[in-house]
């Protein structure tokens, strides 16, 4: 097992790229890791170009790379099977497909006292179930945000997801979702 020098990220968008990287230094406690991304600007480029961005972010000096493609509304196992036949032929070392169930708000969905805190709610969202069963998990974090300040503040995803990224507890999130779990076994077994 080589070290790894850079982590390529393959994301729907830059909110989203700074979520993951967060994360990932999170996960690894170690602040200095390296990253490139290609951001495909919302899933319908994920599946096309992902093979010739993996290329790319090789030759950029990437020897990791994680793919992030929410399910949204389609069939998991295969939009999984169609994202590892694109990376089938990926020249990096490690590869991974992370597919957060709906969408990475989901994640953040898992820890209800920590959006009270980052927000500073009046009070906790009662959030029923797993969040990865929750349908349309980034309105609904709007609407807790909402609600639970008593309509004062507005959750936006392009200026929260970092924040929520940096705050929230990664036990919740490994203990809730299995989509972050499986992000998390992944990276933690190839970054020593």
């Amino acid at each position: 097992m080589s070290k790894i020098r850079r982590i390529g990220l393959i994301v729907e968008d830059i909110s989203d790229y700074e979520s993951i990287r967060i994360l990932i230094k999170r996960i690894t406690n170690k602040d200095k890791l390296k990253f490139k991304k290609s951001i495909a600007h919302g899933c319908g480029k994920i599946k096309r170009k992902a093979s010739g961005w993996a290329v790319d972010l090789h030759r950029r000096g990437c020897n990791m790379l994680i793919l992030v493609h929410d399910l949204d509304r389609n069939i998991l196992l295969k939009l999984r099977e169609d994202l590892e036949n694109e990376l089938s032929s990926s020249p990096l070392e490690y590869n991974f497909v992370c597919i957060p169930i709906e969408e990475i708000e989901a994640w953040f969905l898992s820890d209800p006292e920590g959006i009270k805190t980052t927000f500073s709610l009046k009070r906790k969202p009662k959030v029923k179930g797993y969040p990865e069963t929750i349908s349309s998990p980034k309105e609904k974090l709007e609407d807790y945000v909402y609600s639970c300040s008593e309509k004062s503040k507005r959750y936006i995803n392009t200026k929260h997801n970092s924040l929520l990224s940096e705050k929230l507890s990664l036990t919740k999130m490994k203990s809730k979702c299995p989509s972050f779990n499986a992000l998390h076994v992944f990276v933690s077994a190839h970054t020593y």
